[in-house]
């Protein structure tokens, strides 16, 4: 079975998740990363048209690079 989810764990009980989903309409491969602030789900999504790009891209994704996604999500909620 292929993987379709990842989960980081940070500091503070702070969590990014990762997930794969194929959306039809657009016949992409989407991976969402969604954290949570303050009970606020916080996601975007990212289209790839290969199967394994987005496979790569939730492979690759690094503790840094929650902790980055993370910044960016906490400037926009302020």
């Amino acid at each position: 079975m292929k993987k379709f989810a990842k989960l980081i764990d940070l500091e503070n009980n702070e969590q990014v998740l990762l997930t794969i989903d194929y959306n039809d309409e657009d016949e992409m491969y989407e991976v969402e990363t969604r954290t949570d602030f303050k009970g606020v789900a916080v996601s975007i999504k990212s289209g790839f048209y290969k199967e394994q790009d987005a496979i790569a891209r939730l492979e690759t994704f690094s503790v840094d690079d929650a902790k980055r996604f993370r910044e960016v999500m906490s400037r926009l909620m302020n």
